[in-house]
């Protein structure tokens, strides 16, 4: 389980960026219809992949 939040390696990072990508876009398609859900799932999306730039940073 530590290894899928906390990968060790770039491989590894590089494949919870591509599903993190693939799940927002998967859910974007499911609540095209409501705006605010929309808004919800890019806003919840980029502070994900945000959050793995800044501990990629750190």
């Amino acid at each position: 389980m530590r290894e899928l939040l906390l990968p060790r390696t770039d491989q590894g990072v590089l494949v919870q960026l591509v599903l993190v990508i693939l799940v927002v876009a998967a859910v974007l398609v499911l609540v095209r219809r409501e705006r605010s859900l929309v808004t919800l799932t890019l806003g919840v999306g980029l502070v994900l992949i945000g959050l793995m730039g800044v501990r990629g940073l750190h």
